[in-house]
């Protein structure tokens, strides 16, 4: 017995000199490292348990090999085909492409994501976007893929499930990956009855009990719907009533989704299969019908040209991140920026800033009050460093915003599943449309304008006026926020 308490410390003791290196050779971020530090040391036990349930970087596992092998794969094919050339060159002289030359040289080189033409319609909130979408789906002659974060078992998403199984009884393969988390409340229901009923249905990670902490920290965050690879949807949107306004859910839910007809459409083609072909045995080839090589017959919205970037744990490096700091940096007059989650990396804040302080007019619009307390209170740490450096914040008060949007100089817009925190970089897969355009951009900044009108503004007098009390809480909000 005598030797028992001993053994106990030495073992515990190895374990946080274990874990210390970990974090320090598995954590890139400093200020997370110094978190987890902070929080292992100070409060062992607790700190050891959350470093190894959240804080366990994922990249370079068996994962991203199976991704990554995916990936290759379909891209040795693709590139075969030439389907991952470009539409224009990269030496882009257009006028409206000019100014953007290095931002689409750089999503080339980054995700191998070639520029395409295509049209785009913009859908604001779910009573624009569902009505599309069970339009669209009835007419799927091929196939129907969607790859969805949360969908609820509701009025939306039983519409949508029928739809799934009707075309599917017709001969339409139908493919859908879930979130196994986010969509848990359809897994006693409409994943059987789309089961039962032809459809292919998967989740991207699947949940376990004995795995439970690991797993739920890397969620599929997508939100994509491809029909006979011509029509394709991205944005915000989940399937669920609350998102759409014209069904009473006592909440306004302020989202936007933009639907792609056109060669865009295979590269979000591109994305699904790869997630489709990591995280199930069936395995999707190249093949003219997944990658049709002709336009919509009557598109419908604004002709631009777009590429797709998709980001999350399994890639070498922070996709999302990366892209957002590109294009805060390649804004020239105007930075109008939508985002419900908003905790961002010093790179990012040092972006917003510098692009403040050279006369770009920076617009932020974040929710009044977040769906997380500890969210919203970690998003007004950075209050004062970007009032301070011209950025002006909205805060949106008819509903809650959960659009993640922008739109810079009138010509270039972004619209995905990504939001503005490390989550989002790191740990989330996510996707998100790079759209090209002055007619598109030019409706969507008149979009972002009319909802500042439903936002209170945050001025210098408000941040001056801060408590003490509510700064340390903020401040605390915002390390907590780090680990998460």
């Amino acid at each position: 017995m005598d030797l028992i308490y001993p053994i106990i410390i030495v073992v515990y003791l190895l374990l946080i000199i274990y874990t210390v290196i970990r974090i320090l050779l598995d954590t890139e971020t400093t200020s997370k490292a110094l978190a987890y530090l902070l929080l292992v040391l100070v409060f062992p036990a607790i700190g050891v348990f959350i470093y190894f349930a959240l804080g366990i970087n994922f990249r370079h596992r068996s994962s991203r090999f199976m991704v990554v092998k995916a990936q290759n794969e379909l891209d040795d094919a693709m590139n075969k085909q030439g389907y991952l050339k470009q539409d224009a060159p990269l030496n882009v002289t257009s006028p409206e492409l000019l100014n953007y030359s290095s931002l689409i040289k750089f999503l080339n080189g980054l995700n191998d994501e070639p520029l395409r033409k295509s049209h785009f319609t913009l859908l604001t909130n779910g009573e624009e976007k569902f009505p599309e979408v069970l339009r669209v789906l009835e007419t799927a002659k091929h196939f129907i893929h969607m790859e969805y974060y949360a969908w609820e078992n509701d009025v939306r998403g039983n519409q949508i499930k029928n739809i799934l199984l009707h075309k599917a009884k017709a001969g339409v393969k139908v493919r859908v990956i879930y979130d196994d988390y986010a969509s848990r409340k359809i897994k006693p229901n409409i994943v059987k009855e789309l089961k039962a009923g032809g459809v292919a249905v998967v989740p991207k990670i699947k949940v376990k009990i004995a795995m439970l902490a690991n797993t739920m920290n890397h969620r599929d965050h997508r939100k994509i719907i491809i029909v006979d690879g011509i029509t394709g949807f991205v944005g915000g949107i989940n399937v669920s009533d609350r998102y759409d306004n014209s069904i009473d859910t006592g909440l306004y839910w302020r989202d936007t989704h933009v639907k792609i007809e056109g060669p865009v459409v295979n590269s979000l083609q591109r994305h699904f299969i790869v997630s489709w072909n990591s995280c199930q045995h069936e395995s999707l080839q190249f093949s003219n019908e997944l990658f049709p090589d002709k336009a919509y017959d009557k598109p419908a919205g604004f002709e631009g040209m777009a590429q797709v970037i998709a980001g999350g744990p399994v890639y070498p490096m922070s996709n999302i991140m990366l892209t957002y700091l590109k294009i805060f940096t390649a804004a020239r007059e105007k930075l109008y920026i939508t985002n419900p989650y908003f905790i961002p990396s010093e790179s990012i804040m040092d972006a917003l800033k510098q692009a403040a302080i050279s006369g770009v007019d920076v617009r932020l619009l974040i929710p009044y009050k977040s769906d997380s307390a500890i969210v919203g209170s970690a998003s007004k740490f950075y209050f004062p460093g970007l009032v301070a450096a011209g950025v002006r914040i909205y805060l949106y008060k008819k509903g809650f915003v959960h659009a993640k949007t922008v739109v810079a100089d009138s010509c270039l817009s972004v619209i995905g599943t990504a939001n503005m925190d490390v989550r989002s970089f790191d740990l989330n897969f996510e996707i998100m449309s790079v759209i090209y355009g002055s007619e598109f951009g030019e409706r969507f900044e008149k979009v972002f304008l009319e909802d500042l009108k439903e936002c209170m503004e945050v001025t210098s007098e408000t941040v001056k006026n801060i408590s003490f009390a509510n700064r340390l809480f903020y401040s605390i909000a915002r390390l907590i926020s780090s680990v998460l």
